[in-house]
């Protein structure tokens, strides 16, 4: 039986990333344009890592030490525990940035006539990362630790994604432009 709790989530993970990987690309490209206006008006636009500096400071060992010396034991322990919170809150925020952006890629990737397997891959090898790396985290925020330095990596991948879709929907926006100018002078 433990055998098969091992066995069996695993298979089942990898025949969904054969399947995301091998199925077929949607070619109703007009609708897809919709729902990527729709996304990018709708605040795809990461929100949450631009607020890391503040996190940093929140969380860091100088801002640890002042509690131990400054506050009394108890209300130590009680800033501590919020500031866990806050940085729990912070998480689930970059959660929703990299959801949102990675929408926006899968989006961006069905108007892109040169997406290779190969880009798809990577992409699905970067979500995967992250999802890992999120879920350590989330762990050690729950066993007392502020992990300040993998927060701060998976903010800089959330920076990076946002950075990365922002120059693939200008890169389309100019090739719209083009076939629509294109389009009005023949």
């Amino acid at each position: 039986m433990s055998v098969l709790i091992y066995t069996v989530p695993p298979a089942i993970a990898i025949l969904a990333i054969l399947w995301l990987l091998l199925r077929p690309r949607s070619s109703s490209s007009e609708k897809i344009r919709g729902r990527l206006a729709d996304l990018h008006a709708g605040n795809a636009v990461p929100m949450h890592f631009q607020f890391f500096p503040q996190i940093r400071q929140a969380l860091s060992e100088a801002d640890d030490r002042y509690l131990e010396e400054a506050a009394p034991p108890r209300v130590a322990r009680q800033a501590r525990r919020v500031r866990r919170g806050v940085a729990r809150d912070f998480l689930r925020g970059l959660r929703e940035d990299y959801s949102n952006l990675e929408q926006l890629g899968r989006m961006i990737a069905a108007l892109s006539p040169e997406i290779s397997r190969r880009q798809e891959a990577e992409r699905l090898a970067l979500s995967l990362k992250f999802q890992m790396v999120c879920a350590l985290v989330w762990l050690r925020l729950m066993t007392g630790s502020l992990p300040v330095s993998q927060i701060q990596y998976l903010t800089g991948l959330v920076g990076r994604l946002a950075t990365s879709m922002d120059q693939a929907m200008s890169e389309i926006n100019a090739l719209s432009a083009g076939q629509l100018s294109g389009n009005v002078s023949a």
